[in-house]
């Protein structure tokens, strides 16, 4: 009796194996026909003047109570940031930083760069401001192209979670922090 259980144990680990294999197989499968691509969009709407907004936004003091930074802060600085300027960003628990790099501010529209640790890549971001009478709305996008490996057609499904959870407090932050002063 005793040499017939272990066959029996052997063809089961054999099935456990293979299903274990056929699961990953799928999944490798899935992950190659899963876009890389990413696109992030939030946007909220704040009770003041296009002018207020916008400076608000690129000001050294106000940029790092506004702008949420996932266990981290926005450099503190004195002015507001010109085309070409970079901020650093600071984490609680870590020696890493990153940095935000304003490319362009034409009024209505901020493009900057933020590269959240310097091992990482850049994330190319976009905030518009429509003005609407008294009311701006504020529209945050980024989008991408993420390549990590096997792992970029998934951490691209959820960057519209994770990067969209920050935009909503950072944008909260924002129409509060001038909504408060208006």
């Amino acid at each position: 009796m005793g040499s017939n259980s272990h066959p029996a144990a052997l063809y089961q680990l054999r099935i456990v194996t293979r299903i274990l294999a056929l699961v990953i197989l799928l999944l490798v499968l899935v992950g190659f026909l899963l876009p890389t691509e990413y696109r992030v969009e939030r946007s909220i709407s704040i009770n003041a003047p296009l002018e207020i907004v916008s400076d608000n936004v690129l000001s050294g003091q106000k940029l790092s109570q506004w702008m949420h930074v996932q266990d981290g802060r926005v450099e503190l600085f004195d002015g507001v940031l010109q085309d070409g300027d970079t901020v650093r960003l600071f984490y609680d628990e870590s020696d890493e930083i990153g940095e935000l790099t304003l490319l362009e501010h034409t009024g209505s529209i901020i493009r900057f760069d933020v590269r959240p640790k310097l091992s990482t890549g850049l994330v190319h971001n976009r905030i518009t401001l429509e003005n609407h009478a008294l009311v701006t709305e504020v529209k945050w996008i980024i989008e991408g192209n993420l390549s990590v490996g096997l792992l970029s057609p998934y951490l691209a499904f959820f960057a519209n979670d994770i990067a969209g959870q920050n935009f909503e407090v950072s944008l909260l932050n924002l129409k509060q922090q001038i909504e408060s002063r208006n």
